[in-house]
């Protein structure tokens, strides 16, 4: 009986070494992409963030890596608004940088939406239609 309770305590001990272990943590990934509207795009594949954050936060994180995209702001918070990606302005009445999260695009401002596990956010220069 010893050996028989020994044997499965052991096989237990190796099943568990050997099998991933799913820990709950606060960090989530994203894609983060730039659409030129000319044939050129750019791409962060793995983004990492906290739960909650918001595609603000995302580029915000992005500043952090070494190919980081500049761009400018205008407001805080919620109300913030982009205004410039990568030296390319928005102008008004033509092309305007706009984002969309897994193909739809936004109707809320980047300091107001959050993202979720996975999400692709596509930030597109292009006219408003």
């Amino acid at each position: 009986m010893p050996h028989r309770f020994y044997f499965f305590v052991c096989l237990i001990f190796i099943l568990l070494l050997n099998c991933p272990v799913s820990i709950a943590t606060n960090q989530q990934t994203v894609i983060l992409q730039f659409d030129y509207g000319n044939g050129f795009s750019k791409q962060y594949k793995t983004l990492s963030l906290s739960r909650g954050d918001t595609v603000l936060d995302a580029m915000k994180t992005m500043q952090k890596h070494p190919q980081k995209i500049p761009f400018k702001t205008r407001g805080s918070g919620e109300l913030t608004f982009i205004t410039e990606i990568d030296m390319i302005k928005n102008e008004g009445n033509g092309k305007n940088w706009m984002f969309y999260v897994n193909g739809q695009r936004a109707n809320v401002g980047v300091g107001s939406y959050k993202l979720q596990a996975n999400d692709r956010i596509a930030w597109k220069y292009e006219v408003f239609q």
